[in-house]
């Protein structure tokens, strides 16, 4: 977009934070934490009268002046990159589902991708960006100001000698001396958050050690490069992601600092960056890689990147001849293994809970997990994270993992959703019962956020229409529930059963539990019992984006690549919805700030409890007989009753 900015919308809609908001936050909070945040609103007070930084520092730090490469070589996945040459090459992203491109707009990098809108140059400290500003979603700002398709274009200048070379350095240095001519220190909604300043830095460093070969020393872009590494460094260090607010954040802006720590040693402060940030990390890849390799936030897109910045933290350490802290090392084989062992073909992975499709350098630079041989048949158990993962190798492959874990990390859960008990079913390498994915953080105030995040979003049974945990604000969960696997077990030829429980309806008198039994000759029985009591509105969703056709009242069947999987639901009325416009259901997301038609099978009833309902899945004519239903029964009663 061109010409003049318009004006932020003026539909009334501010971010609604008060003081509900702020109680459920100091909820969550403890006494080190508020003295940490009262110092950290001094510090933001004093940074704000500081005096904009214009000075151009004479010397270059010795990473920016070099000739030769300094950096380990990223990992390029070169089929995705060719695939993305042209739109990179015409200003754009990898990620073509952000729908920016650069320009000579004296606004490109502030101008809202999505609305249009202009987010403010004032101090980022006054900025109001959260969910339900008047500006847009600020994540899809973000995305190209991290400036990770710099790195892209300096690899496209790498593998493209001659005329398409030139074009690709020309691309990248204007990028990146425009952001540092429009963003100038402290000022405006880059700075906002550390985590962003940190892979903004990340990426830059690796864009430049990967061009060097081709930039004459009084390149620009030497020079922006440092004015970089100068302002956000010394940020990140005293804006870190501490206490409640530990997470993902916390990784990417301790790897940051490592980078800066090793890259700019002459730069003042460089050593108690490095020491800071090797430190931190350490404690966080303890924490959020879990005992068996899951991730704390019970979101997988985030445990991947964050393996992914390990990972090139390790790297870097090694090239540099630095001891690689053992913390790491053990948390990013554990990560790994848990990733390939559930990964549904080659390094496809469901879409639980929150995804922004970010990643530690760009989406062409990936190095992927499967770093091992890829798992067999069989069930995998992940305690600590509260998966059971099935692969069914018969005639047709039927793999399918079960969630009997916590909502997320503690103590704010901000990135898990409520997805208790929830089965997510892949047939032949192709997902068909599904997470619908994220949708986005921000645009459309509350109610597809809410949605794709909640209990009705996911392959799992609502009571009464509410969610297991009620979501408060963009990023909070107002409580907690229990989950847990209660037995498990495997027989020698691949059948096998297993029964989940929790208690997000104990407010309500209510508890749910879930029985799963499989059969290798391609069949799956999913067994709900609500146990309570009272007359309740009971209802079981599932999420496909496969065709679904109605075969009969209460069996539907869906389209796979090799041949038509069937559903026969009992116990309430089946219903199939697509791409509501008066409700939510019957839409999936695909890509962060993307939303597409999927389809939603629905069997609800109002009951007296104890109430059961039943889902069986079949691959072919083999199927669950009644003396099988009648032992899964008698089974949940042992337990139950």
């Amino acid at each position: 977009m061109s010409g003049a900015a318009p004006a932020a919308r003026s539909d009334g809609h501010q971010a609604n934070r008060g003081l509900g908001w702020y109680w459920r936050r100091l909820r969550v909070m403890s006494v080190p934490e508020i003295s940490h945040r009262l110092l950290r609103a001094a510090d933001l007070a004093y940074l704000r009268v500081l005096p904009v930084r214009t000075r151009v520092h004479a010397d270059l730090p010795a990473f920016c002046v070099t000739t030769h490469r300094f950096l380990p070589a990223p990992v390029t996945d070169t089929a995705r990159l060719e695939s993305a040459r042209q739109h990179l090459l015409s200003g754009g992203l990898a990620t073509r589902h952000v729908g920016w491109q650069w320009s000579e707009d004296p606004d490109i990098w502030h101008r809202d991708p999505d609305t249009g809108f202009v987010w403010p140059r004032r101090f980022f400290g006054g900025i109001d960006y959260r969910p339900g500003n008047p500006v847009g979603d600020i994540r899809l700002l973000w995305e190209p100001a991290r400036l990770q398709q710099t790195l892209d274009l300096a690899s496209l200048a790498d593998h493209h000698p001659g005329t398409l070379r030139p074009a690709a350095l020309a691309l990248l240095r204007r990028q990146i001396c425009s952001w540092v001519e429009q963003n100038p220190p402290l000022r405006g909604p880059h700075y906002v958050s550390a985590m962003e300043c940190g892979l903004r830095l990340i990426a830059v460093c690796y864009a430049l050690d990967r061009a060097r070969p081709w930039l004459m020393p009084d390149d620009p872009c030497r020079r922006a490069v440092a004015e970089i590494a100068r302002s956000h460094a010394p940020l990140i260090a005293r804006r870190l992601s501490l206490h409640s607010s530990r997470g993902n954040h916390t990784v990417a802006e301790a790897v940051a600092l490592v980078h800066a720590g090793l890259l700019f040693p002459d730069l003042p402060g460089a050593q108690r960056w490095l020491r800071r940030g090797l430190s931190l990390l350490a404690d966080e890849a303890h924490r959020q890689i879990l005992p068996d390799g899951g991730g704390i936030e019970q979101a997988l897109s985030y445990h991947v990147t964050n393996l992914e910045l390990i990972g090139l933290t390790i790297k870097l350490l090694k090239q540099r001849t630095q001891p690689v802290p053992q913390a790491l090392a053990d948390a990013l084989d554990r990560g790994n293994g848990f990733l390939a062992g559930i990964a549904w073909g080659g390094d496809q992975l469901p879409a639980v809970g929150d995804g922004d499709d970010g990643s530690a350098l760009s989406p062409t630079q990936r190095p992927g997990f499967t770093q091992r041989p890829s798992v067999g048949q069989g069930a995998r158990q992940y305690p600590a994270a509260g998966y059971t993962n099935v692969t069914l190798a018969s005639q047709r492959c039927l793999q399918f993992l079960c969630d009997h874990g916590p909502l997320g990390m503690p103590p704010a859960f901000g990135h898990g959703h409520a997805d208790a008990l929830s089965v997510l079913v892949c047939v032949d390498r192709t997902p068909l019962l599904i997470d619908p994915g994220t949708g986005g953080y921000g645009g459309e105030p509350g109610r597809w956020r809410d949605y794709f995040r909640s209990t009705e979003a996911h392959n799992t049974v609502t009571v009464d229409g509410h969610d297991q945990a009620p979501p408060t604000g963009a990023f909070q969960w107002a409580r907690n529930y229990q989950a847990r696997l209660v037995e498990f077990m495997e027989s020698d030829n691949g059948s096998g059963q297993l029964l989940m429980w929790h208690d997000g309806y104990a407010e309500r008198g209510v508890y749910h539990w879930r029985a799963v039994r499989w059969d290798p000759a391609g069949w799956l029985l999913v067994e709900d019992l609500l146990q309570g009591n009272g007359v309740h509105h009971l209802a079981t969703h599932w999420h496909t984006t496969r065709p679904v056709e109605r075969s009969a009242d209460d069996t539907v069947t869906l389209s796979a690549p090799r041949g038509p999987v069937s559903m026969t639901l009992l116990g309430g009325t089946v219903t199939t919805m697509r791409a509501q416009t008066s409700a939510t259901a019957g839409w999936h997301s695909p890509h962060y700030a993307c939303r597409a038609p999927a389809n939603t099978i629905r069997l609800a009833c109002k009951a007296q409890l104890p109430h059961r309902l039943t889902t069986v899945i079949r691959l072919g004519t083999a199927s669950p007989g009644p003396d099988t239903m009648e032992e899964t029964r008698q089974w949940l009663n042992r337990h139950v009753l």
